[in-house]
């Protein structure tokens, strides 16, 4: 059996990774058709047109080709030895099937981890830089406030307007490189202007000398100050976008909103739906494995891989019936993602089981 194990998971990996890069070159070649406008103008030259990509597919594909591609590779790695007798001749060895899909199975419920780990770093890396904005900091919400970093510079802003671009109750503090604060500036309002400079209204200025350390902080206000950022990434600040933050900074987030009566129904859904989405990698190895051991008896790999495809068509409709039912107010809509996974796991473990009889 450890031989026939290495056997099956070297090809479940092998057919896997073919059908990664072969989706990624695929999609590539759609963007550039499709979007190549919006390629050209990411940056100057073929630099701007691969960053373009690197960003691009990882951000908005990559959670779709990884279960995709677990359910081909499945497929793939059971149906071809099926086709050749390989799983006969195993079972009348005396191995039933469920033997040899078990190793693939759970390499796809490692892949599922690897998946979830995937998209809280690279996914998620890629979707705030193809957005514009990172730009050096991490962008959160506690407390109703939101917090912003850039380099040794923090911001708060209490509350924020992104269609009049303004920022209420502003608060800026500037730090050495040993984290010592150095100056201060608290602003009524910020008016963010088109060079993403911020125009402060009754700006209050205190700076803390590092070189005279028994000296008082140094005080002025302002009516109007100017405050320079540098770069359009900053505008950022004008309000966190759950779905570029990490799942325990959503979770922050939705308790900051919890803790001021603001409704977080639509956000609880999102966040379950970021956490089953991975767990999909192992549900569609479950639904490739039958599929694959039936081309033994259809002895051809189109019937079944169709109907693996409308499997899937129905999975992603249902789990975007079920987004859209998450929004809602009723108690327990949230939970409607982890509803459709478990229904499309039952029916996968049933035909499993069926087949592997």
């Amino acid at each position: 059996m450890r031989i026939l194990s290495r056997y099956f998971v070297r090809g479940y990996l092998t057919y896997y990774a073919a059908i990664l890069v072969v989706g990624f070159l695929v999609t590539a070649l759609v963007e550039m058709m499709v979007n190549f406008e919006h390629a050209i103008d990411f940056g100057e030259g073929i630099a701007g047109v691969l960053s373009y990509l690197f960003l691009r597919l990882p951000s908005y594909y990559l959670p779709f080709l990884l279960p995709v591609g677990s359910f081909g590779a499945s497929f793939m790695c059971l149906g071809l030895p099926a086709r050749a007798r390989e799983i006969l001749a195993a079972k009348t060895s005396g191995i039933p099937p469920a033997r040899l899909a078990a190793p693939v199975i759970a390499t796809a419920a490692v892949f599922s981890l690897l998946a979830l780990s995937l998209n809280e770093t690279v996914v998620l890396s890629a979707t705030k830089r193809f957005e514009g904005t990172s730009d050096g900091g991490e962008l959160f919400q506690s407390r109703g406030a939101f917090w912003y970093q850039r380099g040794n510079t923090l911001f708060n802003v209490q509350a924020a307007d992104r269609d009049a671009r303004t920022l209420q109750g502003v608060a800026i503090y500037q730090r050495d490189n040993a984290g010592h604060l150095l100056r201060s500036v608290h602003a009524d309002v910020a008016h963010i202007e088109a060079d993403h400079r911020w125009r402060l209204e009754n700006a209050h200025f205190r700076e803390f000398p590092r070189d005279q350390a028994e000296a008082a902080p140094r005080s002025e206000t302002r009516a109007t100050a100017w405050f320079q950022l540098g770069s359009g990434g900053d505008l950022a600040l004008l309000g966190a976008d759950p779905r570029e933050l990490s799942l325990a900074n959503l979770r922050r987030y939705i308790r900051a909103l919890d803790r001021e009566g603001r409704e977080t129904m639509r956000y609880r859904s999102l966040w379950h739906a970021r956490l089953a989405d991975p767990f999909s990698v192992l549900l569609f190895a479950v639904i490739g494995a039958p599929l694959g051991f039936a081309v033994e008896r259809a002895r051809s790999l189109t019937a079944a891989a169709v109907q693996g495809i409308g499997v899937l068509a129905a999975y992603y409709a249902f789990q975007t019936s079920a987004s859209v039912i998450g929004t809602s107010s009723f108690a327990g809509t949230a939970f409607a993602p982890w509803f459709v996974l478990g229904a499309f796991g039952a029916y996968a473990t049933w035909r499993f089981a069926r087949t592997s009889s």
